[in-house]
């Protein structure tokens, strides 16, 4: 494997040090936290660690460090059902700098979470019945600098897929989401993958277990992801993506191809951002899209967005059936603890199997 990443970077035009890649490898190492690179008018309100316990009695360990205890609850209104669900989830945030004599070298993220559903009509696979408790991991990784100026990190542990505008905007907890789940199968899942930035450019690409909050081997599943894209700092950014898997269901697998493009432009507070991907589930066709347009006060506690989106698939000789929704959605961070947030979802156009016209969703989230 060492072989063929040396093969691989002069292609990216990363200069590789073969003696120091060999070195390096044999350690643990990692970059920065989701959704860093982002303009910040895409990102909604607060930041992903806006407070946290006192650590300083921990002395020198307590050095970039940040650790927040993250309690929300969610409760969503059905239309079609006229009856309401409710999740709740009781949690942690760890971030950590490693650093060292020659500067930070690793970064560590873990996410987890005691998460309650209560009559969920729809619930994930690992869930085992509409109402049920789980504990549930988010990031949990260590992602570990192999090459200076971030041109090469390894990352190891449970990642989200970066694929599409879900590698820039971190949707982690909050209502507003930009359809990972629904159009790949997953958006979190166990493995590796090299990311960094070269020449202009931020790559990221993995390999994972493809079973995504439980490490599952059974039908040999696994979930291939990359993303390039250019510089989104610089106020507008393009990127491309893939996706190949093969992922894990009880007694079976389901497969996912897809090739996707992003695009965003920052104009003052506002943000204009979409992305498209088409592919295969199975045998049958399949068509994701996305636009957004959000906004974000000077004063950083609201942010207002707007979405179209649509999800479809096509089995061969039949026409395009799947849903096709708006979204209106707030947020409001009035200090550094709280997040309140509400989302009103219409389907302008119903999948088979949903019932319901629209939805009303909201969020009340505390950290300390």
């Amino acid at each position: 494997m060492l072989e063929a990443i040396a093969i691989c970077l002069p292609i990216l035009g990363v200069p590789v040090d073969g003696e120091r890649l060999q070195e390096d490898i044999a350690d643990e190492l990692a970059g920065s936290p989701e959704g860093a690179a982002i303009p910040e008018n895409a990102q909604g309100v607060g930041d992903p660690f806006p407070s946290g316990l006192d650590l300083d009695w921990l002395g020198s360990l307590a050095d970039n460090l940040r650790f927040t205890m993250d309690l929300r609850g969610r409760f969503e209104y059905d239309t079609g059902r006229e009856e309401w669900s409710i999740s709740q989830f009781y949690g942690f945030d760890l971030f950590k700098v490693l650093s060292g004599p020659k500067g930070d070298y690793a970064t560590i993220l873990l996410q987890g979470f005691a998460t309650r559903i209560d009559n969920n009509p729809a619930p994930p696979w690992f869930f085992d019945s509409p109402t049920d408790w789980e504990w549930v991991y988010r990031m949990f990784y260590i992602n570990w600098k192999l090459l200076p100026r971030d041109a090469l990190n390894l990352k190891v542990g449970h990642f989200e897929m970066p694929f599409g505008l879900e590698m820039l905007i971190d949707t982690n907890g909050t209502l507003r989401q930009v359809g990972t789940a629904p159009n790949l199968g997953i958006k979190a899942d166990w493995g590796v993958t090299l990311n960094g930035v070269s020449n202009g450019l931020e790559y990221e690409v993995g390999l994972g277990r493809g079973s995504g909050n439980e490490w599952k081997a059974a039908g040999s599943p696994y979930a291939l992801v990359g993303r390039v894209g250019t510089d989104p700092t610089r106020g507008w950014w393009v990127g491309v993506s893939g996706f190949s898997a093969d992922l894990y269901r009880p007694g079976t697998t389901i497969e996912r191809r897809r090739i996707g493009f992003d695009a965003g432009m920052e104009l003052g507070a506002w943000t204009l951002m979409g992305e498209v991907s088409g592919g295969r589930n199975g045998q049958d066709d399949a068509l994701h899209a996305l636009g957004e347009l959000n906004w974000r006060d000077s004063t950083e506690h609201w942010f207002g967005y707007g979405q179209l989106r649509t999800l479809k698939q096509r089995m061969a000789g039949n026409s395009w059936e799947g849903t096709f929704q708006s979204v209106l959605g707030v947020e409001w961070a009035p200090d550094t603890h709280w997040t309140l947030s509400a989302e009103w979802v219409q389907n302008l156009q119903r999948g088979m199997n949903d019932s319901r016209d629209s939805s009303i969703r909201l969020q009340a989230r505390y950290r300390f």
